[in-house]
C-alpha cells in the first residue's frame, strides 16, 4: 500500500473514531471478513418468521477494499439504528419495514404483521413451492456520516447478525453493558490517488 493510501485510510479512521457514540473501530483483515461471512451464512440458514434471510448490507460492506468494524452507542451515533428490512420474492418487494414518514413501495392491499412491518399479500407467490424464493433481506445503507470524505468511494453500511455482533465486540475488545450498544460495518474503496 502506498504512503498516500495509508494516509488516506488513517484520515478515514480518524473521522470515524471521532463520531459521537463510537466506542471502538478497526479495519478488518481478510480472515476476519471470512469469519463474518461464515457466521452470517449460519444465521441465514435459520428460518425467521418462516423465511430464510439474506444480509445484503453486511455482504456488500465485506466486499469492499476496506471494511471497518465499529461498536457504538446507537442513541448518540449520527446514523439512525433503523435497519431497512424487506421481504423479497424473485426481485419484487412483497413486504417491508417502514419507519416514521416512509412511504410503502406498493400501493395495493397491505397487512401490518407487527409494528411497522407491512406485508403485501397480493404479491406473495401463490404456489407453495415458490416460498423458498422469498427472502428476508437486510438491505445495505449509505453511511451518511462519511459523506463527502474525499478519499473514499462506493461506501456502504451493514449490520451483523447476533453472532456477527458478538464476533465484532470480541474483536474490538468491547466489554460494555449499554442498552443501546450496537455494531456495524462500513465498507469502502479508496480513491485512486
Amino acid at each position: 500500500m502506498s504512503r498516500d493510501s495509508v494516509d488516506a485510510l488513517q484520515r478515514v479512521l480518524n473521522h470515524i473514531r471521532g463520531l459521537s457514540g463510537v466506542l471502538a473501530s478497526e479495519v478488518l483483515t481478510q480472515p476476519d471478513k471470512e469469519t463474518l461471512i461464515r457466521l452470517e451464512e449460519e444465521e441465514e440458514e435459520r428460518d425467521f418468521l418462516g423465511f430464510k434471510r439474506y444480509n445484503e448490507g453486511l455482504r456488500e460492506a465485506l466486499n469492499r477494499e476496506y471494511t471497518v468494524a465499529l461498536a457504538y452507542r446507537s442513541s448518540v451515533f449520527p446514523m439512525p439504528h433503523r435497519p431497512p428490512v424487506k421481504l423479497v420474492y424473485r426481485g419484487t418487494v412483497v413486504g417491508e419495514m417502514l419507519y416514521e414518514g416512509e412511504k410503502p413501495s406498493y400501493t395495493g392491499r397491505s397487512i401490518e404483521l407487527f409494528e411497522g412491518f407491512f406485508l403485501y399479500p397480493d404479491l406473495l407467490p401463490k404456489d407453495p413451492s415458490e416460498k423458498r424464493f422469498v427472502k428476508l433481506v437486510y438491505a445495505k445503507r449509505f453511511p451518511t456520516f462519511i459523506r463527502g470524505l474525499p478519499w473514499i468511494e462506493d461506501p456502504v453500511y451493514g449490520e451483523p447478525s447476533p453472532k456477527g455482533h458478538r464476533f465484532i465486540l470480541d474483536k474490538l475488545k468491547v466489554v460494555a453493558d449499554f442498552e443501546d450498544l450496537a455494531t456495524g460495518l462500513i465498507g469502502f474503496n479508496l480513491k485512486k490517488l
